[in-house]
């Protein structure tokens, strides 16, 4: 499948950042401060005459009347989604590009800028929060040092300082290791984890405003995207495999499909009640249709696809439907089980008629021992973050520490990435600047139950992958032809168990790190090397301390935003259990009832 074939000359226009790239960063901003001067101009003014009470006044009472939430609350969700929306358009742009391009030209490109913005940002947002808490004076609130400081809020903050932190360490990891285009180093997995992960705190900062709200439907759609927004930032690690060239197991691909279904789409049926993870599906849908169409269709890059969960939601609903939300723990394991297995098929379905990376069957097996338990183990920690919604049993500490422990255990079973002694025979066809391809391995039975087996070309301005057809004992054609010119990279890739390993076909040289060429021979004998060796020409050994502090730093960071959640989870209050908003209480037999006053922060 060929995404993008490119001239030499289109390939450099391509690449290169122009003015009109950095709109993508200042036409949102644009409108975002066009609606807030809108929600000034809509709302009730308050009696306070300082400058931000005159502002933040009217903004809180608009977003009350068409939300029916809390201002605090909604003026973070939205501030919050609005910046993680243009975070992640910047993180799919990112890795597009490396995709099609390789390195960057410059450190300051829109992309890395609005990747910047989006986690500092998270940071202001956690401060217009408290703002707005401490303004309206909502007494549910737990106030500090004189402050309204929602807990939802902390969490917030924490990760957005986490995702500034990675900054530096990644900076001293490429320093130490080469430029590795890879989303899953260390200080990668704190970006791209401090954004995915912010979705939580955003739908937990509903959840601790919704026993004073009366959701209207913008509200109640609001909560909706907010638990979309979730499933997409949980799905943003499966961004290699999105874009067909995974560094990492394939094995890994049903485990990371699974853990987001089993937490997202059961959390979602708890929170929304019936047809909640269908919304939440509808919404993650449209986020990622939009991602898709601005990378691929605006900026000309490699479409991001995406799975569909649509099997997977099918499959929570049904279990909720059939065994009720009481006992959550009993539908975390039932919805999870069938997230790994129904769902998974859907999604492998998916996979192989979009054919948007190589998938044998050999993976199946293993695929679907590890895909139940992982979306059991997310389905556990789902509804323990959903012990916040009112109704049903709350989850242990014992169960949902198990659940912890074994998603770790699920997720380190992949990670090995050894290489076997197999060999290859190349052979070229070429016509202009592709060829037809045909690979005979040594042994010859090397491919026999291997998880992923084919061609895949990158960084000459798309990508293109070829499936091989076997044709005889040991012997393989490509489906299709691929690129053996320019800047194209071209392999052939062969996973099989724990073994992940590429052959290179075409590589031209790169100066730059020194990196000799690989010629397109009409015939040559290879051996199979770890795949990173083709894929990562630029990364090197380095020293041993900055890969011991990058991956402290994830282990601790990890550990912090986790018991941030679990800190979360745990308010007590009684009309917070209830699951409604607070009445005020009954008049005693003899008195006259008044209405409750209004609260007393703007107009004091």
């Amino acid at each position: 499948m060929i995404d993008a074939t490119l001239s030499e000359a289109t390939t450099v226009a391509a690449g290169a950042t122009t003015w009109d790239h950095w709109l993508y960063i200042g036409v949102p901003f644009v409108v975002y401060v066009v609606t807030v001067l809108g929600l000034v101009l809509a709302g009730e003014p308050g009696h306070r005459t300082d400058i931000v009470s005159v502002l933040c006044a009217p903004i809180s009472s608009s977003l009350r009347r068409l939300t029916g939430y809390p201002g605090w609350a909604m003026a973070g969700v939205l501030t919050g989604l609005f910046l993680l929306g243009i975070g992640v358009v910047g993180l799919y742009w990112d890795v597009a590009y490396h995709i099609d391009f390789g390195r960057d030209e410059v450190l300051f490109t829109p992309s890395h800028t609005m990747i910047v913005l989006a986690l500092g940002g998270l940071i202001v947002t956690a401060g217009i929060t408290v703002l707005f808490a401490t303004l309206d004076g909502d007494p549910s609130v737990r106030r500090i040092a004189g402050l309204r400081v929602p807990r939802s809020a902390v969490a917030l903050g924490a990760l957005g300082l986490g995702g500034l932190v990675a900054f530096p360490l990644d900076d001293v990891w490429h320093r130490a290791f080469g430029v590795d285009v890879t989303l899953w180093s260390p200080t990668h997995l704190m970006l791209v984890g401090a954004g995915g992960l912010a979705t939580i705190p955003l739908w937990l900062m509903l959840a601790e405003a919704k026993p004073d709200a009366e959701p209207t439907r913008l509200g109640r759609g609001i909560e909706a995207l907010a638990l979309g927004a979730v499933l997409t930032g949980l799905s943003t690690v499966q961004g290699e495999f999105d874009f067909g060239v995974p560094q990492f197991q394939v094995l890994y691909y049903p485990v990371l499909v699974a853990i987001a279904a089993g937490f997202a789409l059961v959390l979602a049926r708890v929170a929304l009640g019936p047809g909640g993870a269908l919304q939440a599906l509808v919404a993650f849908l449209v986020l990622r249709s939009v991602i898709a169409l601005i990378v691929a269709g605006a900026l000309n890059h490699t479409v991001p696809r995406f799975p569909l969960y649509l099997a997977a939601a099918l499959v929570v609903e049904a279990a909720a439907w059939l065994l009720g939300t009481e006992r959550r723990l009993r539908l975390a394991t039932v919805a999870g089980v069938l997230v790994g297995t129904v769902g998974l098929a859907g999604e492998l379905a998916w996979v192989r008629t979009l054919d948007w990376f190589h998938l044998s069957p050999g993976l199946l097996p293993g695929a679907f021992v590890l895909a139940p338990l992982a979306g059991v183990a997310a389905g556990v920690l789902g509804v323990g973050l959903g012990r916040v919604v009112a109704g049903g049993r709350r989850v242990g500490g014992a169960a949902l520490a198990g659940a912890g422990v074994a998603l770790l255990v699920v997720l380190a079973m992949p990670l090995p990435r050894d290489v076997g002694e197999v060999e290859a025979l190349i052979r070229l066809r070429p016509d202009g600047d592709v060829a037809d391809v045909e690979v005979e391995l040594r042994p010859a039975d090397a491919a026999a139950g291997a998880t992923a087996f084919g061609l895949v070309s990158w960084q000459g301005g798309g990508r293109v992958l070829s499936e091989l057809d076997e044709v005889g004992p040991g012997r393989y054609r490509s489906a299709a032809p691929v690129p053996i010119t320019g800047t194209w990279k071209t392999m052939v890739g062969l996973q099989r168990g724990s073994e992940v390993m590429a052959a290179p076909v075409y590589l031209p040289a790169d100066v730059e790190i020194g990196a000799a060429a690989v010629p397109a021979l009409p015939e040559r004998r290879t051996p199979f090397l770890r795949n990173t060796e083709v894929l990562l020409r630029e990364a090197h050994d380095g020293p041993a301390w900055p890969a011991a502090v990058a991956y402290l730093s994830l282990a601790v960071m990890v550990a912090a935003w986790t018991s941030l959640f679990a800190w979360c989870t745990g308010v007590t209050r009684s009309d917070r259990r209830s699951g409604g908003p607070r009445q005020p209480a009954a008049p005693s037999a003899g008195t006259t009832s008044s209405p409750a006053p209004a609260p007393a922060s703007w107009a004091t």
